[in-house]
């Protein structure tokens, strides 16, 4: 070998040695097992073959005294030929703050999605996160793709200035910029910079210790950061905000995923400025006297420019839905204007309380009017793709939502509105004074819901028990309507606990006074077993209900499912002789007759019971 040829060599070994080496250890940690329940953003749902959920140690990758919740939205794996799969992304409003994930929009959507294609697996993927921006999706969106959508639903924009890595977060050692933080994110997917961060910086806490606790998470990432209109802070979120989600959108483009996005909303007309500024207080005060004297258009626009004077940023200014309204442009991109239906429903064309339990995170009613809004959008798109719906049209405005959640969640907003940004005076002890005393309020106030509240606040009961004490006692109390809200509430935290839902659903099926509720616990339940007892129950409630299309849409998946069932053949003859065509209903009671001879077990198994 001549000498230049080993030099060259030997040149070429030094440069591949560092590379090598970091292979090495990087392979190393993956074959110790290192971070090993953290690392994947799926796992199997355990005793449960061919569905897996969220991993919820995954969003610890993007802080470090903070773990934000995800919500438990198992879906199929692999995804069933004909089914329809959405994801939505965002931030605590698509999580669902300050209510459990089922009472969030994504879930109200799946609801109508669900009445849209009852005849296809249909899957709603939440992963909402609290304080996560557009650093997040980014990171996000190449395990989106990986999960086969056929829609991906974009809620976000809120958190630019003080979420994770936001232009506007105090505290942090690292440069601000959208080319860091994606940097970072990327970085982050090598076990060896996790355990170097691990090795320098310690364990995580993701806040689980008493002091963590103290404050809430708007009063941990900022203290007196104000952030002025059009200035350098001020822009740099605006610019993160463009730049990331440019390309979250240019990835879903080039996977060709469409997708739908919404603009913001937020409580314009009864948030006062947080930050105090004159300018903003003075637009504030001025926008009221506005609407006091009937002018509503003047009095939006002060009520906007109040919230976009607002030097303390927790609500994005109205550039951020200038630039998510511009999404509209691109060819795979639908916009929903969530902010003009919201000032529509309000009873004063500027939202406030009625529509939102604080600043910006909607009322359990307002998560109940996006879902409205969205889901025509949602169907048209997944129609464009060749998903023609086939919808049963229920009523989806007669509200589920049981009593320990709207407590659950006032006792959330009760520690939110204690503390720092809406108490600009408070510190941890003042806050802490002001809550303990909001909670004894509550301990006074004699209702079911805030005890079971307070309850699984303070002692071992956790939710799901809490949700089957408090159906009991409203049982026992005759309050079969509330029972049942509980019943449903229960069957999101055991989605695949058949005999739970055939038990309560076959409780209250032989009264229609709870159709109502019946139908959408059945169809729940219909969506998560595929089992024709839940079907055969949906078609009872249609029949009562004269909605004689829904019930034979719901029949034929019955038949489907078990096409020798006598109870669906009952249920077809009765569907027929209220449609007039006698001569049908007595060949489906031929065939009941036949299919009943011999029989001796007419119980729940297989989905036999529901006949009313």
């Amino acid at each position: 070998m001549h000498k230049t040829s080993k030099e060259r060599l030997f040149i070429s070994a030094l440069v591949a040695l560092p590379v090598v080496l970091l292979l090495t250890a990087e392979m190393g940690l993956r074959l110790s097992g290192f971070a090993e329940t953290r690392r994947d953003i799926l796992k199997p749902i355990e005793n449960k073959d061919g569905w897996v959920g969220v991993n919820p140690e995954y969003p610890g990758r993007y802080f470090r005294g903070f773990l934000p919740a995800v919500a438990f939205t198992p879906f199929r794996s692999p995804k069933p030929a004909d089914g329809i799969r959405v994801v939505v992304l965002g931030g605590s409003s698509t999580a669902g703050f300050p209510y459990q994930w089922y009472h969030g929009f994504p879930a109200f959507l799946e609801q109508r999605l669900t009445d849209s294609y009852p005849d296809r697996p249909l899957e709603v993927i939440n992963l909402g996160m609290t304080a996560v921006n557009s650093y997040t999706l980014w990171d996000l969106s190449r395990h989106v793709s990986a999960m086969d959508p056929d829609l991906v639903v974009v809620y976000t924009g809120h958190n630019e200035f003080y979420g994770a890595f936001g232009a506007g977060t105090t505290g942090t050692w690292y440069p601000k910029g959208a080319w860091f933080g994606r940097a970072i994110l990327t970085l982050k997917r090598s076990l060896l910079v996790q355990a170097l961060e691990y090795l320098i910086l310690g364990p995580p806490d993701y806040g689980l210790n008493a002091g963590a606790n103290e404050r809430t998470m708007m009063a941990r990432v900022v203290q007196d950061a104000g952030i002025v209109f059009g200035g350098s802070v001020y822009e740099a979120g605006l610019e993160q905000f463009r730049s990331n989600m440019s390309r979250v959108l240019d990835h879903f483009e080039r996977e060709r995923i469409p997708v739908l996005a919404a603009t913001l909303t937020a409580n314009l007309r009864e948030q006062h400025p947080l930050s105090q500024t004159e300018d903003a207080v003075a637009a504030f005060e001025q926008a009221h006297r506005e609407l006091a004297a009937g002018d509503t258009a003047a009095a939006a626009t002060l009520f906007h420019r109040a919230r976009d004077l607002d030097q303390i940023r927790f609500r994005a200014p109205s550039a951020v839905n200038e630039i998510i309204r511009s999404w509209g442009e691109r060819r795979n991109v639908t916009v929903v204007d969530t902010e003009a239906t919201f000032s529509k429903a309000s009873a004063t064309g500027i939202p406030g309380y009625d529509l939102f339990t604080d600043h910006l995170h909607p009322t359990a009613e307002g998560y109940e009017l996006m879902a409205a809004s969205m889901a025509p959008a949602a169907v048209s798109i997944l129609s464009e793709g060749g998903l023609e719906p086939r919808p049963l049209v229920l009523d989806w405005d007669h509200t589920m939502i049981d009593g320990l959640a709207y407590s659950e969640a006032g006792i959330l907003i009760d520690r939110l509105l204690s503390d720092y940004p809406f108490n600009l005076e408070g510190d941890p002890a003042s806050a802490r004074t002001a809550y303990e005393a909001l909670l004894n309020e509550r301990q006074r106030s004699g209702l079911l819901a805030d005890s079971l509240a307070l309850a699984v606040m303070a002692t071992s009961l956790n939710t799901q028990n809490a949700l089957l004490q408090g159906a009991g006692l409203h049982e026992m109390r005759k309050d079969s309507a509330e029972a049942l809200r509980y019943y449903y509430a229960l069957f999101n935290w055991q989605p695949f606990n058949g005999k739970l839902m055939e038990e309560i659903i076959g409780r209250y099926l032989p009264s229609s006074s709870w159709d109502a509720e019946l139908e959408k616990m059945a169809l729940f339940g219909a969506n998560r077993t595929d089992g024709a007892y839940f079907w055969n129950a949906l078609a009872v409630t249609q029949i009562r209900q004269e909605r004689w299309r829904a019930a034979a849409v719901a029949l034929s998946e019955a038949e489907r499912i078990s096409p020798s069932s006598p109870v669906m053949l009952y249920n077809r003859a009765r569907l027929e002789l209220a449609l007039g065509d006698t001569a049908a209903a007595r060949a489906t009671l031929q065939a009941y007759r036949q299919s009943q001879s011999g029989r001796t077990d007419t119980g729940s198994a297989g989905g036999q019971s529901p006949r009313q």
